[in-house]
């Protein structure tokens, strides 16, 4: 096929608008959450907000870890990940959500959330655990890693919109023209596109690893601002790099059969998300047990209390289910090729980390606000649902707009294996 029948035939592929029926589905969803989570505040407030605190985490660390993802594959030069990238950058789609959802936290919850806000701390902690500077970093941080993905995501969308600007419809024209405004010509935009990417693509990377690190400290490990760890941070930055890579492999394995992209996203692509989604596993439960065994072996009491609350009742349970679906099922199952190259069987074991990973967060909070109680039930799935809603009404937004694959490296040649 020559370019331009290529460019007709991707053009063809993006919907225009959202399916409604898909549509309807988040939007229940949303409205289940919102019940969920006013019904708890309601009754258990402690309980609501750390069911909000660990799906914003959770939620949040998605599109953050995805971005990350797509700066890791261009850092490396890897060509192969044209279609990944491009659905990496879709995810960022739910960040102005996800930070609307650290607003609500900020203004309304950290005051049953966080113990520290209405409590006595150590006279040392006082200039670090203070609300004020809790909310300026938080607010400066997020804001700039948002604005840096953005755009990161703006740069690479832009040439590609222009090539297909000419085949989309006129309900997706104006957004295209408003992108491309300025062009430059070809040439100019290419090496823009090529310097711009380059240097995003690390800056990308490292505020994630910094601001995330920061956003774990605050509204995970200062619950408890007695115990401190310094991998704790490493931890949940690379569990939601982790999720981001999961997402990225679940949503491509969707969208090849859904959107007709079969001859662009190959099960090449599935071998490698599956790789790293095997790799990462194993990465998590490193860092998980280079955290644990100092903590075992000097064995000091202001350390080993926080791992010790999780490994025994009424929490072990739940803390080897984790182990089990994060690292155990997707390191048994992604070990072979035949399941890594398998929509379904990617797709499957990308739910399992996810869901995994989802347990972890809740894991992380709930024992610390309430030792004594398992709260990790129905009430905290509906607030999960409510956020999962909105994620999918903001990413299913951006794919219905925008091509799910990198046009220009489809031109180029470098979109398969």
């Amino acid at each position: 096929m020559n370019h331009d029948a290529v460019l007709k035939e991707i053009a063809s592929r993006i919907p225009g608008r959202p399916d409604p029926r898909l549509r309807a589905v988040w939007l229940i969803f949303t409205l289940v959450g919102a019940v969920s989570f006013t019904l708890l505040v309601v009754t258990e407030p402690v309980r609501a907000w750390g069911a909000w605190g660990a799906n914003m985490v959770f939620f949040l660390g998605i599109p953050l870890g995805a971005a990350a993802l797509a700066s890791a594959i261009r850092l490396s030069n890897g060509r192969w990940g044209g279609p990944v990238v491009r659905i990496s950058e879709a995810l960022s789609a739910y960040l102005p959500w996800g930070l609307l959802s650290v607003l609500v936290m900020l203004a309304a919850g950290i005051w049953s959330y966080l113990p520290w806000t209405h409590e006595a701390v150590l006279p040392r902690q006082r200039p670090y655990l203070n609300v004020p500077f809790l909310c300026a970093r938080t607010i400066v941080g997020l804001g700039l890693l948002w604005w840096l993905v953005r755009d990161m995501v703006r740069t690479s969308l832009r040439r590609d919109l222009h090539l297909l600007e000419d085949h989309v419809g006129p309900e997706l024209r104006v957004e295209y023209e408003k992108l491309t405004r300025d062009w430059k010509g070809e040439a100019a935009e290419e090496l823009h596109e090529r310097d711009r990417l380059a240097m995003r693509a690390p800056q990308v990377a490292l505020a994630f690893a910094v601001v995330f690190t920061v956003f774990a400290w605050d509204f995970i490990m200062s619950i408890t601002p007695s115990w401190v760890s310094g991998l704790f941070g490493w931890w949940v930055f690379m569990g939601a790099f982790l999720t981001g890579i999961a997402m990225t492999a679940l949503l491509a394995t969707r969208l090849r059969g859904r959107s007709r992209l079969e001859a662009w996203i190959t099960p090449g692509h599935f071998w490698d998300a599956g790789k790293l989604l095997f790799g990462f596993s194993i990465f998590w439960v490193y860092l998980f047990w280079s955290q644990y065994l100092p903590i075992w072996y000097a064995n000091l009491p202001e350390e080993t209390w926080w791992v010790f609350l999780r490994f025994e009742d009424p929490w072990r349970r739940l803390a080897f289910t984790v182990f089990g679906l994060v690292f155990l099922l997707p390191f048994l199952g992604l070990m072979n090729l035949h399941t890594k190259k398998s929509p379904f069987w990617l797709a499957l074991f990308a739910c399992v980390s996810l869901a995994g990973m989802w347990l972890e967060r809740l894991l992380l909070i709930m024992p610390s606000l309430n030792p004594d109680r398992v709260w990790v039930g129905l009430p905290e799935l509906g607030v999960a649902l409510g956020f999962l809603g909105v994620f999918g009404l903001a990413v299913q937004g951006f794919l219905a707009k925008y091509p799910a694959i990198k046009v220009t490296d489809v031109l180029a040649g470098g979109h398969g294996h």
